[in-house]
C-alpha cells in the first residue's frame, strides 16, 4: 500500500465514467458504492440496456456464435430474464417492481429491432465493447471504460430510454467524451426511444469534449482530494449525510444506508 495515494489507501485502483459521474451528482451514494462496496442487482431499466446492448452485439457476430436475427431477439429476451434471476440468487432482498419489469419486457423486442434498423444503416462495427484506458497526467489511477461500437474513428454508445431526450445529458457526455478523447474519435451517443406510440433513435454527436474532459479531471482530482482527508472510510462518510427523499434513494439502499449513517 502507498500511503501518499489516498486511491491505494481505500482500495481503488480505477475510476470509471460512472464513479465520476456518481460523485459529482451524489456524494453519500459514491461513498456507499465505492468505500463501503455497496452494490445490488441492477433493475428492469438497467437489465433492458444491458439486455439491447448484448443483443447488438450479438447481430454484429462479437458473441461465440453467429446468431440471425430472430435469434438475437430471442437472446435479449433470455439475456433479460438472467439478469433479473440473478439478482433474485445474488439480492434475495432486492424488491424489484414486477409491474415495470413486465411493462419492459414487453417492449424489448421494439427496442431491438429499432435499434438493429438503424445500426444496419452503419454497417459492421470494428469493435465492440472494448475496454478503454485514460491515465490522466498526475492522477495515480486510470479511468476506464467499455465502448459500446466503435466505427473507425467514431465510437457510438447505446442508450435505451422510454422518453425523447431533448439534449444531451451531462454526465452522458462525460462518458462518451472519455471513450472519445483515450480513443482520438468522435463520440457520438444514440438514445433508441420505444414509447407506448413510437420508435426512434436520437443521435448526438459530443463536439465539446476538451470541455468534458476538463470537468472529468477537476472532479477526479476532487476524489483524490477527499480520500486524503483520511484513512477511515467512516470518518469521510461523516462529512456528508444522504438525501434519501431522492428518487435513486430506494429501500435497498436506504436499508444499507443506515449502516454508515444515522436514519431513522
Amino acid at each position: 500500500m502507498n500511503k501518499n495515494n489516498p486511491f491505494d489507501v481505500h482500495g481503488i485502483e480505477h475510476l470509471s465514467p460512472s464513479s465520476i459521474n456518481s460523485f459529482l451528482d451524489d456524494k453519500a451514494m459514491w461513498i456507499m458504492r465505492y468505500l463501503f462496496g455497496y452494490k445490488n442487482g441492477g433493475g428492469p431499466a438497467m437489465w433492458r440496456g444491458s439486455a439491447i446492448d448484448g443483443g447488438v452485439g450479438a447481430y454484429f457476430g462479437f458473441e461465440d456464435k453467429p446468431y440471425n436475427k430472430k435469434e438475437c431477439d430471442e437472446l435479449v429476451t433470455k439475456y433479460y430474464h438472467t439478469d433479473r434471476k440473478l439478482c433474485q440468487i445474488e439480492y434475495p432482498k432486492q424488491v424489484i417492481d414486477m409491474k415495470k419489469y413486465i411493462t419492459e419486457e414487453e417492449r424489448l423486442s421494439r427496442y431491438f429491432d429499432t435499434a438493429i434498423n438503424f445500426y444496419e444503416e452503419l454497417g459492421q462495427p470494428t469493435d465492440y465493447q472494448k475496454r478503454i484506458e485514460l491515465q490522466l497526467p498526475d492522477l495515480p489511477v486510470p479511468i476506464i471504460g467499455f465502448i459500446d461500437l466503435h466505427y473507425g474513428d467514431t465510437i457510438r454508445d447505446i442508450k435505451t430510454t422510454a422518453r425523447t431526450p431533448s439534449k444531451v445529458f451531462e454526465g452522458h457526455a462525460r462518458q462518451v467524451s472519455v471513450y472519445g478523447k483515450a480513443e482520438n474519435c468522435v463520440p457520438i451517443l444514440d438514445y433508441v426511444v420505444v414509447t407506448a406510440k413510437e420508435e426512434k433513435v436520437v443521435s448526438y454527436t459530443v463536439e465539446d469534449v476538451q470541455k468534458h474532459i476538463d470537468t472529468v479531471e477537476q472532479v477526479a482530482f476532487s476524489i483524490m482530494q477527499f480520500l486524503s482527508y483520511s484513512n477511515d472510510k467512516y470518518e469521510l462518510a461523516n462529512g456528508c449525510y444522504p438525501n434519501i427523499d431522492d428518487w435513486k434513494w430506494g429501500a435497498d439502499e436506504i436499508n444499507f444506508a443506515k449502516t454508515i449513517w444515522s436514519i431513522k
